[in-house]
């Protein structure tokens, strides 16, 4: 048994991908100087392999975690110690998982279209207890060959399922980029994806992204970001007509984009030293919810009935006797009830559903 805790940092664990970024994740670390490559995602808390289309490494994607001196796998010290880092609660409904997934994300080309299934979903074609509903806090935007940041999201008043299922199924899009909402996005922005909705994050986007904890994704489109995929990769197995199923062909206008999927900050708590605030509470979403503190000072925290994964978005912190810098991230367990936090910074925690 545990009996002294503080906060456990976790190690950097970029993860390959098909598409082109990370600059901006540099730049939230200081890294000089910032470099666009082939691992723009950061996993933070990650229990699940980060194998992708055309990738595939045992272990890729795994999260370390500094414990006691020493690195170890994440899923292993969760195994050993899961009362104590995640609550008898936690432990019992979802055993010894966090039930979310965390990544710092930053975008130097358009991602591909993807559409992920819900919950429900994923229990029927899958045989997954995760859909994959995620959520992406935006850092920090820039203009990628002279391109405003935005995100698509949602099909808009030009959506017409059978031609979309279509070009889907044959990979390759004619009319179907058009029935897209293409919304630009500015710091501070937090959206909510739910599964099933069709979606593309843009090029010069940082983001927090949170998820739940799986990589179930169909690619309607054939080529990504230069790379032919299979039938296969694209419909992770299944059927293409059984995957596009889990479609969400809903059309909606932009401004209605913004009212049902972005959220807007509660402020919890506000002092001389700072703000504690909620991104997205569990009204927003069932599945996660996120907390942001912006110190100036000193601020005692007072941690929820439930484990953390916190990632400092901004400046330089202390939480007790541990320093963690911008992009530093960390597990706050939950057997940790109170941290004395100072310095000047932002810091957010990811929360997992509620048990």
């Amino acid at each position: 048994m545990l009996t002294t805790l503080n906060i456990l940092p976790f190690a950097p664990n970029r993860v390959l991908r098909l598409y082109l970024g990370g600059a901006g994740i540099d730049r939230l670390c200081g890294v000089e100087p910032p470099t666009d490559n082939r691992f723009p995602e950061n996993w933070i808390g990650s229990c699940i392999e980060g194998n992708g289309r055309a990738y595939h490494s045992p272990g890729h994607g795994i999260s370390k975690v500094l414990f006691q001196g020493v690195l170890f796998s994440f899923p292993e010290l969760l195994e050993k110690y899961g009362r104590e880092l995640l609550g008898e609660k936690h432990l019992s409904k979802y055993g010894a998982i966090p039930a979310v997934l965390v990544k710092l994300l930053d975008s130097a080309e358009q991602l591909p279209l993807q559409i992920h299934p819900t919950k429900q979903d994923a229990k029927k074609y899958l045989n997954s207890d995760y859909g994959k509903t995620e959520a992406w806090l935006v850092l920090g935007t820039r203009e990628v060959n002279g391109e405003k940041p935005y995100l698509l999201v949602g099909f808009n008043e030009k959506l017409d399922p059978q031609i979309f299922t279509k070009e889907s199924l044959d990979g390759c899009f004619d009319k179907s980029n058009e029935m897209l909402n293409k919304i630009e996005v500015a710091p501070g922005d937090v959206v909510i994806i739910r599964g099933g909705v069709p979606h593309a994050i843009g090029p010069g986007i940082t983001m927090v992204e949170v998820m739940e904890p799986s990589d179930h994704v169909i690619i309607p489109e054939k080529f990504c970001c230069g790379v032919e995929l299979n039938e296969k990769q694209r419909f992770m197995g299944i059927e293409p007509e059984t995957a596009m199923l889990m479609a969400d062909f809903t059309a909606n206008s932009p401004a209605e984009i913004r009212r049902k999927y972005f959220t807007c900050p509660q402020v919890l708590k506000e002092t001389a030293n700072g703000t504690w605030r909620h991104l997205i509470s569990p009204q927003d979403c069932e599945l996660f919810s996120v907390e942001e503190l912006t110190v100036n000072g000193s601020w005692q925290f007072d941690n929820p009935d439930s484990f953390g994964i916190g990632i400092v978005v901004e400046g330089s912190l202390r939480f007790d006797d541990v320093e963690v810098n911008s992009g530093g991230n960390f597990f706050l367990p939950f057997s940790v009830k109170q941290l004395n936090i100072s310095g000047k910074g932002r810091v957010m925690f990811v929360r997992p559903p509620m048990a």
